[in-house]
């Protein structure tokens, strides 16, 4: 897809290789393959089922903690198993990172959202997602 590769500049190939991608995704197309034998082994039913207990309880307890933001709809009935969020007056990488100190991992990002962060009136939120190999907390802490 490319004729020329300089320090500063680079051109195009002509057509029809200029939309030529190189190497096929091969080993992408494999994973998602085991991906989907393994999902279908599951139960997209079992799957949807754990995602929405972790992510109900997950709601629950955020709204019973003070200073946490919940954004999108209140219930998991109404949402996958993603929930975006924000504790006043920390940062979501600082969130991410102490979360992490305690082997809960989040994302915190602008999630390639920024009108949307702009909307809410945040520059971030951390968001945690919950799927078929995330472990219910075996206590409260």
């Amino acid at each position: 897809m490319i004729a020329t590769v300089e320090l500063q500049s680079s051109t195009w190939n002509e057509l029809p290789w200029k939309f030529e991608a190189g190497t096929s995704m091969i080993a992408q197309a494999i994973g998602l393959g085991a991906a989907v034998d393994y999902l279908d082994a599951l139960g997209m039913a079992s799957v949807r089922a754990h995602e929405q207990a972790l992510t109900a309880y997950a709601l629950e307890r955020m709204a019973a903690s003070a200073g946490v933001r919940v954004f999108g709809p209140p219930s998991a009935s109404g949402r996958g198993g993603v929930i975006s969020f924000a504790l006043e007056g920390i940062h979501p990488h600082d969130v991410g990172e102490l979360l992490g100190r305690r082997n809960v991992c989040v994302r915190a990002s602008h999630h390639c959202a920024q009108p949307l962060m702009a909307l809410l009136g945040v520059n971030a939120t951390a968001r945690a997602s919950f799927g078929p190999t995330t472990s219910p907390p075996t206590s409260t802490p």
